[in-house]
């Protein structure tokens, strides 16, 4: 295990060992890299399998059309009734994928809000750099 004895800075190391070290690392975050992009694969071909028998019927009395039954229809269709029978964090979920979550809203009326006071004449340096600065953050969120 490691502790402060066992450590050796990076400034301490040869080149040599340095480069080594380095590659070891590299070839880790390759295999890393290569497994999640395995799993990405693995996860959308099967969100895009059709849905089994029972979800296709509850998903034809919802009024999805049959080419769109497929299992992420199924996840979403979960998640729709979910927060229709109350659970706050479905309905969460759900504003976040149509975009529509309160921070995007706030941020966007504070915007607003700066803009309106930019125009009216109440712009000081300070007022600038705030709009600025909503509109980095709001790109950010985006």
């Amino acid at each position: 295990m490691a502790n402060e004895k066992n450590l050796v800075p990076q400034t301490e190391r040869s080149p040599s060992e340095a480069r080594e070290m380095g590659r070891k690392g590299g070839i880790a975050s390759g295999a890393a890299r290569r497994r999640k992009k395995s799993m990405k694969q693995k996860m959308q071909l099967l969100l895009s399998l059709p849905a089994a028998g029972n979800d296709q019927a509850e998903l034809a009395a919802m009024g999805v059309e049959p080419g769109d039954m497929d299992n992420e229809m199924v996840l979403i269709k979960a998640l729709f009734l979910s927060a229709a029978e109350g659970d706050t964090k479905a309905f969460d979920r759900i504003q976040d994928v149509l975009g529509r979550t309160v921070a995007r809203e706030e941020l966007a009326l504070k915007k607003q809000e700066a803009k309106r006071r930019a125009a009216s004449g109440e712009d000081t340096q300070a007022m600038k750099k705030a709009v600025e600065l909503l509109g980095e953050i709001e790109s950010a969120i985006d």
